[in-house]
């Protein structure tokens, strides 16, 4: 039985694709700026280019590709991908997905696990409430399927940077 469990911490550097392995799995984590443009039929659409320069308030879109290299398939449920929620960034709610994947999040710097409404913070105040998609430090992604030889798959997270 193989099982892959892989911490990738994706920071917004010079370069904007970063490769890990770790056999039979092969990691690649990119980053790229989301756009809004106005097309040739004057309508506002989105699209990802290049993160070669960014600013406070622009939107990033995270995404790491996971490809199996092995000869036999990884076992269903055992591919986690956890990553930290980059500093100077807020995750934008609703952001997180992939197929095929169960998504949880931490507010505690990945020492607990939860959906979004399962969350909880207390604010200076004492007040203990529902935490807010600001508040998340961590998401995590359990890949449900098996991952055969030769297989891709992806997950990805949106932030706004501060």
């Amino acid at each position: 039985m193989k099982t892959i469990h892989t911490l990738c911490a994706l920071i917004l550097l010079a370069a904007t694709t970063a490769a890990w392995s770790q056999e039979p799995i092969r990691l690649l984590s990119s980053v790229q700026k989301v756009e809004t443009v106005v097309n040739e039929q004057g309508e506002q659409e989105r699209r990802l280019v290049a993160a070669e320069r960014v600013i406070p308030g622009d939107e990033l879109r995270y995404t790491v590709t996971f490809t199996n290299q092995g000869d036999e398939a990884v076992d269903a449920g055992s591919i986690v991908i956890t990553n930290p929620v980059p500093s100077n960034t807020v995750y934008l709610e609703g952001s997180a997905g992939g197929s095929g994947t169960d998504v949880r999040f931490s507010v505690d710097g990945g020492e607990t696990w939860g959906e979004p409404d399962a969350l909880r913070v207390t604010d200076e105040d004492g007040q203990t409430r529902i935490a807010d998609a600001e508040d998340y430090s961590h998401i995590r992604w359990t890949f449900r399927p098996a991952l055969q030889p030769e297989q891709e798959s992806s997950v990805f997270f949106r932030v706004r940077l501060r």
